[in-house]
């Protein structure tokens, strides 16, 4: 299971600035996935369909940084 972290809703004239911020994103999460010792690959995940783009992290990913010390528990 996902927890959506970010989500834009693609609208005509706009995929390319929805896609690429979502990619943002992604890279992002993926850096801080890293950070903390996760798999990026496993822990953070794009969801496209035809009227929406998100970007998702793991429950465990999601556990760690709602429950260990530091700044990001406010994201």
């Amino acid at each position: 299971m996902w927890i959506w972290v970010a989500r834009w809703l693609v609208r005509p004239g706009r995929e390319e600035a929805v896609r690429q911020a979502a990619e943002n994103v992604r890279r992002h999460w993926q850096e801080v996935s890293l950070d903390v010792g996760f798999d990026p690959a496993r822990n953070v995940t794009v969801a496209e369909s035809d009227k929406e783009i998100r970007v998702g992290v793991s429950e465990e990913l999601d556990a760690t940084f709602r429950e260990e010390p530091g700044e990001w528990r406010y994201y």
